[in-house]
């Protein structure tokens, strides 16, 4: 069950966000978060020199950083056990998922914030305890990674181009020809694709491998 007044956190294992797995409300929201983009350049110059032109390298994913309380005194949501409730939030964001090779996809919901992301960082500190050792009261510091589907990326970008290199992940379904497709508009061109990668059996491929698509002509 979730809270619509809590930050929510829905859970998928496809990078379109659309096949939902489960969805967890925080049990405090943050006081505050930040956001934080990057442009990153080139900025060699030859030795003796002052100052540089910078040239356009890249840009980041976007990332957002935010702090949960967890509390299980009584005093702020109830009385929980802090471990098990950590627990399901790792189960949640952070736990490697055999089905997919890899951590869930996230959403993040909270007003005017819907961010579609994975989680890049998780502290989490314990700073409450009984006599005994239980824990009390954690709190967990996390990051996010922004996550921008392959089509939407490069829509925005406008570098859909076989005139450049890409690097594409395969997902379930994808097949090499229909992977080339996609970049060169051309799927006889697999070939190609599988000589520069060192694919032998290009029926063979497995969730998450690395392929190089590089420039070639159409």
């Amino acid at each position: 069950m979730t809270d619509s007044n809590k930050l929510q956190i829905i859970v998928y294992k496809d990078d379109r966000f659309q096949d939902k797995v489960d969805s967890i409300s925080v049990p405090v929201n943050p006081a505050r978060f930040s956001r934080k983009l990057n442009i990153r350049y080139n900025e060699e110059q030859e030795q003796g020199t002052h100052g540089s032109n910078p040239t356009f390298n890249k840009t980041p994913s976007e990332e957002i950083q935010l702090e949960f309380l967890f509390d299980g005194t009584g005093v702020i949501s109830g009385k929980k056990n802090v471990r098990d409730e950590v627990a399901k939030f790792k189960e949640a964001v952070y736990n490697f998922d055999g089905e997919i090779h890899r951590p869930k996809f996230l959403k993040l919901l909270w007003g005017e914030l819907s961010f579609n992301c994975v989680l890049k960082e998780l502290k989490i500190d314990y700073t409450l305890f009984k006599p005994d050792g239980t824990a009390l009261r954690a709190i967990l510091s996390t990051k996010f990674v922004a996550v921008v589907e392959e089509e939407l990326r490069a829509k925005k970008m406008r570098t859909s181009s076989p005139d450049l290199t890409h690097v594409r992940y395969v997902k379930e379904g994808d097949t090499l020809p229909l992977m080339t497709y996609r970049i060169y508009g051309n799927a006889a061109l697999y070939i190609q694709v599988a000589k520069f990668n060192g694919i032998s059996n290009f029926r063979n491929l497995t969730p998450n491998m690395r392929i190089v698509f590089p420039p070639l002509n159409p």
